[in-house]
C-alpha cells in the first residue's frame, strides 16, 4: 500500500489548511551505563527527513 502525501500549498497543509509543520526526530542518543548512571556516549543521525502537519499529522512534501 502506497503512503499518501499531501502537498504544502501557499504555505499551508493541503488537507487541513494549517500553517505549522514539524519534523520527525532524525537523531537519537547512544547511551552507556557508567558510574551507576546512564550517560550519552554519542549521537547518531538518521538521513531520512520527514515533515508532518502539526495540526492533522499527515506527512507533507513540498
Amino acid at each position: 500500500m502506497s503512503k499518501k502525501f499531501f502537498k504544502i500549498v501557499d504555505g499551508c497543509c493541503a488537507k487541513c489548511g494549517a500553517g505549522e509543520f514539524v519534523s520527525e526526530p532524525n537523531q537519537y542518543d547512544i547511551l552507556t551505563f557508567s558510574d551507576g548512571q546512564l550517560q550519552v556516549d554519542h549521537t547518531e543521525n538518521i538521513n531520512d527527513f520527514k515533515i508532518f502537519c502539526r495540526e492533522c499529522g499527515v506527512e507533507v512534501e513540498e
